[in-house]
């Protein structure tokens, strides 16, 4: 696959780092703001990945443990409030439909009120076990935003101090994982 920036080169390389076969095409958001979440579904959109349905019983799921307001399709709006108990549930559920998606793309919008360590705790622990790619933007009020970029990424999750970043990353790896597939 030919970079076609420098930019596209170091973000390959970040995420072949960490999934060195890449994956395939059918991704997840998953996030705590509709803007950001959209901005990456754009971004997503036009690098070629496929942002697929979510299957029923997991809209079930996801209707019946989150708040009515929040967004119950791709990308999923766990609403700016979401703390360690919302991520944990939607990734937790989104996991247990792991076959349905080749990535998981993730967004934490910091507020200065809701402390990040808890939420990043369970990600984490989550991911320490996810049979599927999990990529993880974050933004805001990022205090101990070092310490959480580490811990996200000794669970195998690359991190991303912006959401077009990440997910540009995903889709150069779609392609490389597209174009292996060809050979």
């Amino acid at each position: 696959m030919r970079a076609r920036s420098l930019r596209d080169l170091h973000l390959a390389a970040k995420g072949l780092g960490f999934f060195p076969k890449g994956f395939g095409k059918r991704a997840l958001i998953l996030s705590n703001s509709g803007g950001p979440g959209v901005l990456a579904a754009d971004e997503a959109t036009l690098g070629g990945l496929d942002l697929v349905d979510l299957p029923a019983a997991l809209a079930a799921r996801l209707k019946a443990d989150l708040p009515p307001e929040a967004s119950v399709r791709n990308p999923l709006d766990l609403l700016a409030d979401a703390r360690e108990d919302r991520f944990g549930l939607s990734l937790e559920a989104a996991l247990d439909h792991a076959d349905a998606f080749d990535v998981i793309l993730m967004i934490h919008v910091v507020p200065f009120m809701v402390d990040a360590t808890p939420v990043i705790e369970r990600l984490s622990a989550l991911a320490k076990t996810a049979k599927r790619p999990l990529l993880h933007s974050m933004m805001g009020t990022l205090e101990h935003g070092r310490a959480w970029f580490d811990a996200m990424e000794a669970a195998q999750v690359p991190m991303f101090s912006n959401i077009e970043d990440m997910a540009r990353t995903a889709s150069l790896l779609a392609r490389c994982y597209q174009i292996a597939q060809k050979d």
